[in-house]
């Protein structure tokens, strides 16, 4: 069937445009193999991105009890068990919140880290390990540095 506009300048036909179901089909089970073959790889970087989340959380958290130590002209401290997956913010040696770490990465290491009202903290690190055995430490110097860094072995401090 052709229809012509008046002037007869344009001329359509009608056409079926789109993809039929067996093309459609075809296209959803070719998508549905692909993430079978990638879906295993995907998962295996999890455990890694969960251990840099917890990683950075405590650095972040590290940095703002500082901060709020000076703010507020008293003592915080950060205190973890071995074995945790968590940890516990305290103020003037008492208890405030306990945070929770990403799933798959625990404390691998006790302690406490506190800082005074002036900046300084009681120098100390955190251990973090994770479901593949690999580690990341976060140090705090005497004068309230905090960095991170990741030994080549999860038994020696870096």
């Amino acid at each position: 069937m052709v229809a012509k506009s008046l002037e007869g300048a344009v001329c359509r036909t009608n056409t079926r445009d789109g993809f039929s179901t067996i093309e459609l089909l075809a296209g959803v089970a070719v998508m549905g193999i692909l993430a079978a073959i990638a879906l295993p790889n995907w998962r295996s970087l999890f455990p890694g991105y969960a251990l840099n989340n917890s990683t950075r959380q405590i650095q972040s958290e590290l940095h703002h009890l500082k901060m709020r130590a000076a703010a507020e002209n008293i003592g915080f401290e950060l205190a973890y068990v071995q074995g945790a997956s968590g940890y516990t913010i305290q103020r003037d040696s008492k208890a405030l919140v306990t945070k929770p770490l990403a799933d798959g990465t625990t404390i691998t290491k006790a302690g406490t880290i506190s800082f005074s009202p002036r900046g300084t903290a009681g120098a100390n690190r955190v251990r973090l390990s994770n479901s593949e055995g690999k580690c990341r430490q976060i140090v705090v110097g005497a004068t309230g540095r905090v960095r991170v860094c990741a030994p080549s072995n999860c038994a020696v401090d870096c």
